[in-house]
């Protein structure tokens, strides 16, 4: 059995918190368990944790108005070809493993938020797009490779297999 402490909190933010937790199918205790493990896997990374999720309420909110994160050598209009987008996934998929970043993660998020991709099951289907965004889907195609994700092929479709 665990051992526990009493925290104290106003009111106001138990309540809140307790109908979050139930929102969410969970009881509070295992609702604030998950949030302190996050805080103090955050904190022993180097980050506040409020600030970082202060930033990533801003992120979600530039994510509606369109924005995405894309690795700036992409941006880079001599390098921009759909062979040198899939290499800077492979080499840039151990670094993001290092980080301790599931990849999985970051494959579905910025498929996702472009819309070239579409989540069943396990499995991210990365369909066919054109330009800029052919660019980033092959990025994806070489992240899901260097992370030695599953990959294969139906027609145009690409199918990356995940571990969820």
């Amino acid at each position: 059995m665990r051992s526990r402490r009493t925290l104290g909190v106003d009111l106001e933010l138990a309540e809140e918190l307790k109908k979050i937790a139930r929102s969410r199918g969970m009881s509070l205790a295992s609702y604030l368990r998950m949030l302190f493990e996050e805080v103090i896997n955050t904190e022993r990374s180097g980050y506040f944790a409020p600030g970082v999720l202060r930033e990533k309420r801003v992120e979600l909110a530039l994510t509606k108005l369109g924005f995405s994160y894309v690795p700036l050598e992409l941006l880079d209009a001599q390098s921009l070809t759909p062979e040198y987008a899939e290499a800077l996934g492979v080499k840039l998929a151990t670094v993001i493993s290092e980080l301790g970043i599931n990849c999985e993660e970051v494959i579905e998020k910025i498929s996702l938020s472009n819309g070239i991709g579409v989540l069943q099951e396990n499995t991210v289907i990365l369909i066919p797009s054109s330009g800029p965004k052919e660019i980033l889907r092959r990025f994806l195609v070489g992240l899901a490779r260097g992370s030695s994700l599953r990959i294969s092929a139906t027609g145009s479709l690409v199918i990356v297999r995940t571990s969820r």
